[in-house]
């Protein structure tokens, strides 16, 4: 049985730098954040660049040597969210998708007769095809089709760029069993050297036990889903866990590496995460942050409190936890709210009802007119740092600030 579609697109952020400039088309092209140091680490390869062996965290240095020629272009994350709204846009217009899984993932399911082998084959080439005429020519996919999105998704990774693979409930042991373990989407090395210690070596392994051998192997509730899933059970939607924590941190160039700039960037990444909280109705019981200094110096520092989502209120927190010893020089600074509740709350003592009415005005106009409309003049002057960079388990909205 077919059910699920995942439509996986390739080497996404250089694919989008290609159909934005026809002259980098069918050339090696790195996309790298806006230093281009030799120390710097690759984002995004185009395929031209993976027959060279560059890939994603390969240095830059190491790039140039990798594939002499190579076109380096900078990260821009707002161009990549305007196009994964558009692509997700034109796949819909083919089948309605039901999980965005990332930036460049979105997983569609099939119904009733779509579930046919050859109407499910129709259903995957017309959602590519559809993609590539209305979104651009660059925009290649490999796309997997199978009984779950496990199954979908290792499918669409066994032939790339541009491949269509489908895996059948009855021929998922013969396409998939003899595959490497590490070709479970999770899998990493270190999970790799685990399960080969425990007999894992390939995907069948975890196929061909039942489930009273495995537990007895494994013992794990992750392995037992798995291997359910690996035999082609649609089990439910694992729901992604709350959130625990919401993050921001910024490389400082070398015109910021100072105390008092490096201060100044940390409190404009408070105020955007203090946006966020307010944006998402949570609130936070703890601030941290953290400063990476040249010399491989560095010191994190922590307070609790009383829940609060109050920009205002967060900023003196910051304040008061920084602290750069004398002679160390900042390049990296980094903050984290966490101790997140949600839901309706009671006022706390930290809360300040003429601060929840600046705060809310502050949204209003900055979510109409854009970002920065409206700031802490504190920050005034590393107004341009500190923006919006896409992970790929996070879509960032188009009105959230960006690096140009």
């Amino acid at each position: 049985m077919l059910k699920w579609i995942l439509f996986d697109l390739n080497s996404y952020f250089a694919s989008c730098e290609q159909q934005e400039d026809p002259s980098i088309r069918n050339k090696p092209v790195a996309v790298a954040p806006g230093s281009l140091a030799d120390t710097t680490t690759i984002i995004a390869a185009s395929y031209e660049a993976k027959k060279y062996g560059v890939k994603t965290g390969t240095k830059v240095g190491d790039a140039k040597r990798m594939c002499p020629g190579l076109i380096f272009k900078a990260g821009n994350h707002r161009l990549y969210t305007e196009y994964h709204h558009r692509i997700v846009k034109a796949v819909n217009e083919v089948l309605p998708v039901k999980k965005v899984l990332s930036i460049d993932e979105m997983a569609c399911e099939l119904i009733g007769r779509e579930r046919d082998l050859a109407t499910a084959t129709g259903i995957a080439q017309q959602m590519k095809d559809h993609v590539r005429a209305v979104v651009g020519s660059e925009i290649k996919s490999s796309v997997g089709v199978g009984p779950n999105i496990l199954i979908a998704k290792i499918a669409s990774d066994m032939q790339k760029p541009d491949g269509l693979v489908i895996v059948e409930t009855a021929k998922i042991f013969e396409r998939l069993g003899p595959l490497p373990i590490q070709c479970v989407p999770g899998v990493g090395p270190k999970m790799q050297q685990h399960l080969n210690a425990k007999g894992f070596r390939t995907i069948g392994d975890f196929i061909r036990l039942d489930e009273q051998e495995l537990r007895k192997k494994w013992g794990s509730i992750w392995g037992l889903r798995i291997a359910r899933e690996l035999k082609g059970e649609d089990l439910a939607w694992r729901a992604s866990q709350p959130q625990k924590s919401y993050s921001h941190q910024h490389v400082l160039p070398p015109d910021l590496r100072t105390s008092e700039k490096a201060l100044q960037v940390i409190l404009k990444l408070v105020n955007k995460a203090a946006m966020r909280l307010r944006e998402d109705k949570i609130k936070c019981t703890q601030l941290s942050l953290k400063i990476n200094c040249l010399g491989d110096f560095s010191f994190e520092k922590s307070v609790n409190f009383s829940e609060s989502d109050d920009g205002v209120f967060l900023i003196k927190q910051a304040q008061k936890l920084w602290e750069l010893p004398a002679g160390k020089k900042p390049f990296k600074v980094s903050i984290g709210v966490s101790g997140l509740t949600d839901g309706p709350s009671q006022m706390s003592f930290f809360d300040n009802p003429k601060s929840q009415q600046i705060n809310q005005a502050m949204d209003l106009i900055n979510s109409r007119y854009g970002p920065n409309t409206l700031y802490a003049a504190i920050t005034q002057n590393v107004l341009s740092s500190g923006k919006t960079r896409i992970a790929f388990n996070h879509i960032p909205k188009l009105s959230d600030e960006f690096d140009d």
